[in-house]
């Protein structure tokens, strides 16, 4: 039997009733098809949607709770989430409690659920649930018990027990991971058809409600229903997949759509603790079926059994085919209770607050924020009960029609009219009185149409408003009451029944000769794509998390947001009104595994239609919301034409956009921009991983010749999966550029991790594959901005860069820097923020100022003076810079923030010979010994000068260096021509990729990169002039090995690296030659020259470089070089030069999947040291490098050594990790630092970009690593005690 035969079978809905056992109560039956599985039905009992926020009601309610009960007409709300309810338990003033809280069970599928768990109390011990705590929201899958792997389960059947170790206590018995893909179907059921193995969620929920006292019925008169004069509505905020409502034993209806609100009127099934509806309730146990008040089916409680049946698949799921977990289950939304008037009450309200021009008096002068003139329109809708009739008239036609309605108690006629009043910041009126639309008088009201029910009209607001924006989010507060008109003596008075309350803003959105205009100003759109997900709770996300999100996302400079892909939580709008951030909403709309199948069905295009209008309406009042998408990846033919026309005829105020509009007709294949059929599903281009020579040739000649009018807004691009988000900078530097080009939303916000934890207490996060789930795309969900702990990764300082409001430029004229400041912003000035300003010379501060900002309009520039006497004492050779930062008047906080060269500084020489300098009198040691003692044996040559040997292999291409007080200091120098692939060289995991030439991972690992040989190799010994101090050349004994390169596939092996396991064994790669000279100077220290030439004909290589070995103790570095953090040769826009220390981490937990990470361009000098508790007693002092310090201070009372490099374009990086170590990893638990002997020292001559390969264009080729010669040469000089003793 269908869920939906339930009251038919068992009764009307005029009282509750005992429902007989049967088993076989959820099974389908034969004739008809499930509801489940039916697309044409959308919901059943389900009410219209509104824009009303319950979540604000609730918290309206609970502040203003007894002034409510006092005749305050704010509607009663309460929530029903586990917290909320826990914290009522001990408390009888409530109108909601519950001693036992939520409770669930997970069946195998529907079928399967017994007819007892939607029966009342007495049964309910017997009833099985899960024996862990259930918090709603949430999903079932994120809980412990069922996020185990499906083998897991298969283990524990095999062996008959309950009690296996590795299973969570639970009384389901049942697994439902988390399960991951990315295009493809989790199952291979055709639609609408779903797995009959659909994993199936029982929620239950014992309440008492005390609704006579909350709805304020102080006769306890239940007799027209569970109050008497309030219904009651129960509100699902989402609920994943589709699912079934009963309430006291009786069907109350179904819904569809996971991201969207469900709501049912419950009042007729409601019972209350109020005296009436005790008796009947003990009454109504006596019925005639044998069973008495302490029968097993006992309905003498007042308290409410309400059950929510959750069905994993639907026929939804093939709507809902989006790029993130899968079928995650639950109910993962906030519940609400609340109560509307039985009469009549407002059932929505829709105002489009619009500005129709600057006022010109206040703006000659240019005043910023510029003052407005306002105009909102408003349409309005009365609603009444389901059951409440209404006399009507037999014709509605060109006139206005009151709103009359007969009264319960005597027929006699009723009027209702709605009243609407405009509030600003400081919730001071603007209109002189509420606006009616039936009063003559009100002059500032224009296109007033009344039909009843229906209430429409524009309205002038007085005065002078302030426009919302991203950057001045003014909000003002809209206010709807409806009232009961009482006349008396010809005197109208006003009763209130219902009060409606919205926030709004006053913009204007216009598009227009290939451009956005917000507010008549082309907006660039600094946007990013946001998934709702918790690391804990998986699609339960907490008000905290979102808000963390649009924090960091102001703090980074971005304006907008892509709701990817269906509608955030509520509450996200609500934020980015009030912090302003523009929205592009998006339909719950993806079909990318029937990419053009679904959108061709008419059987699902009353869903598709239900889920756009549902959004539309409850986000319609939103400022933040700038436009509507009609989904993702879900082809495009006349269901999408069919949903653009709905929106544009509902909301013309606002734009919409789809992606698909622009693709062929059948296939996912290249853009069409040509397509003629497109402007019937989308006002703005907006593809999705355009190259930036394809947006280059549609500005300048594809939107020219074919008169485009539409800018084009990329939907995604800069795919940010693991380290990645390679040219962002020169994206930026075309979207600036050319007209048409707007922006976009970079693809995505955040990695979709599930936070774990290993046998060893470590902390790691899962992705598709680690709980068994087949098929998965494994960590093809792991592509954000920030990782799943909600940390930005680097890349989020290089948009932060890119997209800063305010820019700096230098010019020099004698001793005083002019600072251009230029204004980036549209609408507001600068004179919230202020300029901070240090000089640095050669990395170390050498002065400090500030600035004002004030006074510099929009989109111009001022000027501004600071003093560089200090630079014109400072030698030539010595490199200046000036960094600025423009920071918050409020907090401090960066806004913006530039590096200007001051003075370019001398050739790396010079550099070495002030670092030479600094050395030796840090060491109070000359260069003049002349004892470099060097030894020929038969495993190589041995060098030794001033208590250092060096001693370099004859049969091999390796060298160890050491102290004989110290031990060893580097053992082992190698080339390297390999990276820990990062997921845009191909993603580890896809085994496919092994072959794919747009990855060049596969090929490194098939060339043998990560493992390397030597052929013919030979060592000699000669006298090499050495550049020591300045230009000055001094000759000194070197050893020089000289070697073939070879690259050895398959000698690595990487078990649980698919790419990898598919590589075999084979000849050894010829790569290129190596010459390797190392010099010992007579104070110990070395000079090392290394030179590899690659063969010309290989292509798009990792890296050049070296790798040295060195003790784990010399953990603690400084460096002078860009930073502070990780860059790379395609993401070095916002990397300043200058001197930073760092602790070598422990974990490599930066990125959620292991690979190549740390890496920092432009080395001028690095120094390895260790930590003060590796030192003696007599190194006590703790030194610590501040801006003000010197290359004296770092290295004084310190341990290691210095490198220098002969070039300033070397890239280097410090790890506990070999690349071999790292590539193996699929976690970062499975790094363990004790593992490791080990620091790994990488110097790299070149290394590749990074690119946005995993799912977008790879890397540039002008940032690619060919064939060729290369040289890394470098001086590595010994900081210390050896140094110490020497002046012994």
């Amino acid at each position: 039997m269908n869920l939906l035969d339930l009251n038919d079978c068992y009764g009307s809905h005029a009282a509750p009733l005992v429902l007989d056992d049967n088993p076989n109560i959820h099974h389908a039956r034969s004739s008809t098809p499930n509801i489940w599985e039916n697309p044409s039905v959308t919901g059943i009992h389900r009410l219209p949607p509104h824009s009303r926020s319950v979540a604000s009601m609730a918290e309206d309610y609970c502040r203003y709770k007894q002034q409510c009960r006092e005749g305050m007409s704010i509607r009663p709300c309460v929530c029903l989430d586990s917290s909320a309810l826990e914290s009522r338990v001990s408390n009888d003033d409530h109108d909601v409690t519950s001693s036992t809280g939520w409770r669930f069970r997970l069946f195998c599928n529907p079928c399967s659920i017994p007819l007892d768990y939607i029966l009342p109390k007495a049964r309910e011990k017997e009833l099985v649930f899960c024996e862990n705590k259930v918090s709603i929201p949430h999903n079932w899958t994120m809980m412990p018990c069922h996020r185990r792997p499906v083998s897991d389960v298969v283990s524990n059947a095999n062996t008959n027990s309950d009690s296996s170790s590795d299973i969570p206590k639970c009384g389901c018995q049942i697994s439902d991971p988390p399960r991951y893909t990315n295009v493809r179907m989790p199952f291979s059921t055709l639609y609408p058809h779903v797995p009959i193995d659909n994993p199936s969620g029982v929620y239950r929920l014992e309440f008492s409600l005390n609704a006579c006292q909350w709805t304020n019925n102080s006769s306890n008169d239940c007799s027209s229903g569970t109050t008497f004069d309030q219904r009651v509505i129960l509100h699902f905020g989402a609920v994943e997949s589709c699912f079934f409502v009963y309430l006291n034993a009786r069907f109350v209806g179904m819904g569809k759509d996971s991201r969207l609100p469900s709501e049912f009127d419950v009042t007729a099934f409601l019972k209350c603790n109020c005296c009436r509806c005790t008796d009947e309730a003990v009454g109504s146990s006596n019925m005639d079926n044998g069973k008495g008040k302490n029968g097993d089916n006992d309905l003498s409680t007042t308290n409410n059994i309400l059950t929510v049946i959750v069905l994993k698949w639907s026929d939804g799921s093939f709507l809902e085919q989006q790029d993130h977990w899968r079928g995650m289950g639950g109910i993962h939304r906030s519940v609400f209770l609340y109560s509307i008037p039985r009469e009549a009450y407002i059932e929505d309200v829709f105002c489009r607050a619009t500005i129709a021009k600057a006022n010109e008096e206040i703006s000659q002068g240019k005043t910023y924020p510029l003052k407005w003139k306002g105009l909102i329109r408003v349409d309005a809708r009365i609603g009444r009960g389901p059951n409440t009739r209404v006399e009507g008239r037999d014709i509605y036609y060109n006139e206005n029609i009151k709103c009359l309605r007969s009264a319960r108690s005597d027929n006699t006629e009723v009027e209702y009219r709605m009243l609407f009043q405009l509030y600003d910041r400081n919730d001071v009126a603007i209109f002189d009185k509420p606006l009616d639309v039936t009063d003559p008088e009100a002059t500032c009201l224009t296109e007033v149409n009344l039909r009843s029910n229906l209430i429409s009209f524009a309205a002038n607001v007085p005065g002078n408003i302030m426009a919302w924006s991203d950057e001045a989010p003014n909000l003002y507060r809209l206010e709807a009451t409806l009232v009961r008109v009482v006349k008396q003596d010809e005197i109208e008075s006003f009763h209130s029944i219902d009060t409606f309350h919205t926030k709004i803003g006053f913009r204007s959105i216009e598009i227009t000769n290939r451009q956005l205009l917000i507010n008549g100003e082309p907006v660039l759109i600094k946007g990013v794509n946001r998934h709702d997900h918790s690391p804990t709770r998986g699609k339960a996300v907490s008000r905290d998390e979102i808000r963390s999100d649009l924090i960091l996302m102001k703090e980074h400079n971005f304006n907008a947001i892509r709701t990817a892909h269906y509608p955030n939580d509520p509450y996200l709008c609500d934020l980015a009104d009030e912090l302003g951030m523009y929205v592009v909403d998006e339909a719950n709309i993806e079909c990318h595994g029937h990419y053009d199948m679904v959108c061709r069905e008419n059987t699902f295009a009353a869903a598709m239609l239900d889920r756009v209008q549902r959004m539309v309406v409850r986000d319609q009042n939103h400022p933040c919301i700038i436009g509507f998408s009609l989904g993702n990846e879900a082809g495009f033919a006349m269901n999408h034409t069919m949903l653009y026309g709905w929106i544009k005829g509902y909301d013309d105020s606002r734009f919409v956009q789809y992606e698909g509009a622009n693709r062929p007709k059948w296939g996912q294949l290249p853009h069409v921009y040509d397509r003629k059929d497109s402007v019937l599903g989308t006002d703005v281009i907006c593809p999705m991983y355009a190259t930036i020579d394809e947006m280059i040739e549609w500005a300048d000649v594809t939107a020219p010749q074919l008169n485009e009018q539409r800018p084009l807004i990329l939907c995604e691009y800069a795919h940010a999966m693991g380290n990645s988000s390679g040219s962002l900078y020169d994206y930026w530097q075309v979207i600036k550029s050319r007209h048409g080009l707007q922006g976009g939303f970079i693809w995505d916000w955040i990695d979709q991790g599930v936070l774990e934890r290993d046998d060893n207490g470590k902390f790691w996060f899962a992705y598709g594959g680690d709980y068994g789930d087949i098929p998965h795309d494994a960590n093809f969900n792991i592509n954000g901005m920030i990782g799943p702990d909600r940390q930005p990764h680097p890349a989020m300082i290089e948009f932060k860069k890119i997209a800063q409001p305010v820019d700096f430029e230098l010019e020099r004229r004698g001793g005083e820097a002019i600072i251009r400041v230029s204004n980036r912003r549209y609408f507001t000035t600068l004179d919230d923020l202020k300029a901070t300003w240090t000089l640095k010379a050669d990395g170390f501060l050498c002065d400090k100022g500030t600035f004002n900002l004030f006074g510099v309009p929009p989109q111009t520039n001022s000027e501004q003076r600071i003093d560089l006497s200090k630079v014109i004492t400072l030698p030539n050779d010595v490199e200046v810079h000036l960094d600025i930062k423009a920071i918050s008047i409020d907090d401090d906080s960066e806004v913006a923030f530039d590096q200007l060269m001051v003075q370019k500084g001398g050739s790396t020489s010079s550099i070495r010979s002030r670092i030479y300098h600094a050395c030796k009198h840090i060491a109070r040691k000359t260069d003049g010994n002349p004892n470099i003692e060097l030894n020929r044996t038969n495993e190589g040559l041995s060098f030794s000068a001033n208590d250092y040997e060096l001693q370099v292999s004859h049969t091999a291409v390796e060298l160890t260096y050491s102290s004989k007080i110290d031990g060893t200091i580097m053992d082992g120098l190698r080339v390297n021509l390999f990276r820990a692939g990062t997921d845009n060289d191909g993603v580890k995991q896809f085994g496919v990729q092994l072959r794919d030439p747009s990855k060049p991972l596969g090929k490194w690992l098939s060339m043998g990169l990560d493992f390397l040989g030597f052929e013919a190799i030979e060592v000699s010994s000669r006298h090499v002039n050495v550049p020591v101090l300045d230009n000055d050349l001094v000759e000194y004994p070197t050893a020089v090995t000289k070697a073939r390169i070879v690259g050895l596939p398959g000698r690595k092996i990487y078990t649980g690296i698919a790419i990898a396991e598919n590589v075999t064994q084979s000849q050894p790669v010829f790569l290129g030659d190596l010459e390797q000279s190392v010099t010992m100077l007579r104070d110990g220290s070395l000079f090392i020259d290394v030179k590899v030439k690659l063969k010309e004909s290989i292509a798009d290589l990792p890296r050049v470089g070296v790798e040295l070995s060195i003790p784990v103790r010399l953990d603690e570095t400084c460096f002078f070089a860009n930073g502070p953090h990780e860059n790379y040769p395609d993401r070095q826009f916002s990397a300043h030069a200058g001197v930073y220390e760092e602790t070598v981490p422990e974990t490599l937990d930066c990125y959620v999947v292991p690979q190549e990470q740390g890496s920092r361009t432009g080395l001028r000098w690095l120094f390895v040291s260790e930590k003060q508790s590796h030192r003696g007693p007599e190194a006590l002092k703790k030194a610590t490098v501040t801006p003000s310090d010197s290359l004296e201070k770092v290295l004084e009372n310190k341990t290691g050594f210095l490198i220098v490099p002969c070039d300033k374009d070397l890239l280097f990086h410090v790890s506990r990790y070999s690349d071999a170590e790292i590539f193996a990893a699929r976690h970062v638990n499975e790094l363990t630092p004790s593992s490791t002997k080990s620091l790994y020292v990488r110097l790299d001559a070149a290394q590749r970009g990074l690119g946005t390969g995993s799912c977008g264009p790879q890397t540039l080729p002008k940032y690619h690593v060919n064939g060729g010669s290369y040289r890394i040469a470098f001086w590595l000089k010994p900081v210390g005690s050896s140094q110490r003793r020497g002046t012994q």
